[in-house]
């Protein structure tokens, strides 16, 4: 029988305290000449381990067998009970300091066993909140892929219209609508994925001397160009402020703090926007004429999920996650990002700091190559959604491409070693085999071991762009593809 099985009946601990005890006599009789005049030691560890093993009470049933073995078979004269003080005193001594041994033994293991109670608690809790943790960013995964495979098929439509249509056609303020609508709910989904790195670690920087007002600039052309200033006053004023930080990140920040600022401004209202050096360091004040932030709201603008209260300007839109992102970036540069509001009705300013860095030696710029238009090509799109199979082989065959489909694994094979395509777009999620069991096949074969593999998906994370590179894809392209990027992925 287990020593846990003893312990976990009261009848069993007792027994074991009282077989221990005898077994501890039986085996010092034989040696009683070697442990006189002092007998004690050899019955304590008997109930010490008693105590460690099985508890208290039999502990001190083990106390009393023990005091008697002592004064019977140890203390002279043998074989009596006590009768003389000095025996009593022994005997007593013993059973005292059997007891207080007992107690701090007994303490000592439950707290141990405490202790060992609650590492496994904690293991438990920790492994439940990892697991989680990974099933959390498992489904913003997958959220962001659902969202992204219709957000494609309607951007793509939205492209293939614009190309085909009339400058002066009536639905060309339609399109406008759907293109600007789309374009907003993927960058709800950006945000939401980013925020989820952000906060599992995922972010790595890539930290270099910038100029902080030109990617202000590039920013704010973005916009323009996006249709987001139209109903704005926006002003940039400031110099070339150098700072140490990674641009593409930097860019996000200025774009969620614009945007920001257009979306609480009514027409008609003003952005400024003054890039400026100050006590070391480079400084982005974006202030607006907008609804502005209550005082008690200040404090937890940076939140997650935290937005302005709906009014007669604006509804409820986007999710609260744009100024979450901008603060964690700013905080993964050693920056800061302030709020400042004079209250509803009266605007309200944010102040972003970065590290300030030298500016780098001017060089003569190279010259630049002539534009070419793009080659026609032969090109695979492997998607299993129709909608986007047909919207992306209607742009493609409008921009003079020769262009087959295939809606799953095992017919993209067959079509791309039929067809020998220079450039192949493929949908990870395939019917048959997968995407990445496609890519490692048709590196394989002769036809197309030489073609351009991009991997077109809604999944991006950085894992999910390593695996599809070690699978034999050249680029990896998150759904909707903006036109810029299929432009480019076209021309190499």
């Amino acid at each position: 029988m287990s020593l846990d099985r003893i312990r976990a009946h009261r009848a069993g601990r007792y027994l074991f305290g009282v077989a221990a005890s005898l077994a501890t006599v039986a085996v010092l009789i034989p040696l009683r000449f070697l442990i006189e005049p002092l007998p004690a030691p050899p019955f304590l560890l008997t109930v010490i381990a008693v105590a460690w093993f099985v508890g208290l009470g039999p502990a001190l049933v083990s106390v009393a067998l023990c005091a008697f073995a002592i004064d019977y078979w140890f203390i002279p004269p043998l074989f009596t009970v006590t009768t003389t003080w000095h025996e009593v005193a022994s005997v007593v001594s013993f059973a005292l300091v059997g007891v207080v041994v007992a107690w701090l033994t007994a303490t000592r293991r439950h707290i141990e066993d405490d202790r060992k109670a609650l590492l496994a608690r904690e293991r438990a809790a920790r492994a439940s909140a990892e697991a989680a943790n990974r099933a959390k960013d498992e489904f913003v995964a997958v959220l962001g892929h659902e969202f992204r495979n219709p957000l494609s098929a309607i951007t793509t439509a939205v492209q293939l219209l614009d190309r085909v249509g009339k400058p002066d056609d009536a639905a060309t303020g339609a399109r406008e609508v759907i293109a600007r609508q789309a374009r907003h709910i993927a960058r709800m989904v950006d945000d939401l994925m980013e925020v989820n790195r952000i906060a599992a670690g995922k972010i790595r920087l890539d930290p270099r001397p910038m100029d902080l007002a030109e990617s202000v600039r590039r920013c704010v052309a973005t916009l323009s160009g996006a249709g987001r200033t139209e109903r704005h006053a926006l002003a940039v004023h400031g110099e070339a402020v150098w700072v140490e930080a990674d641009p593409v990140r930097v860019e996000q920040i200025v774009v969620n703090l614009l945007d920001n600022a257009l979306k609480y401004t009514p027409p008609g209202g003003a952005v400024d926007v003054t890039i400026a050096r100050e006590s070391g360091h480079g400084v982005l004040r974006v202030r607006d004429t907008g609804v502005g932030i209550p005082h008690e709201m200040l404090a937890r603008i940076f939140d997650l999920f935290v937005q302005g209260e709906p009014g007669p300007i604006r509804g409820r839109s986007g999710l609260g996650i744009g100024l979450a992102v901008v603060q964690r970036l700013a905080e993964l540069h050693g920056g800061t990002i302030e709020a400042a509001s004079d209250g509803p009705g009266r605007g309200s300013t944010f102040l972003l700091r970065l590290r300030s860095a030298p500016a780098p030696r001017v060089e003569r710029p190279r010259a630049r190559r002539p534009a070419t238009d793009t080659p026609r090509r032969r090109i695979v799109v492997v998607e299993d959604d129709p909608d986007i199979r047909g919207m992306l082989r209607r742009l493609l065959e409008a921009s003079g491409h020769a262009v087959a489909e295939a809606e799953d694994g095992p017919g993209a094979f067959e079509t791309a070693v039929r067809v020998r395509p220079d450039l192949m777009l493929v949908d990870i999620g395939l019917a048959g085999f997968d995407g990445y069991e496609l890519a490692r096949r048709l590196r394989m074969m002769p036809e197309t071991k030489s073609a351009v593999l991009v991997a077109l998906t809604g999944y991006g994370r950085p894992e999910d762009v390593a695996r599809s590179r070690a699978a034999g894809f050249d680029h990896h392209a998150v759904k909707p593809l903006a036109p810029d990027a299929l432009a480019e992925i076209l021309r190499r």
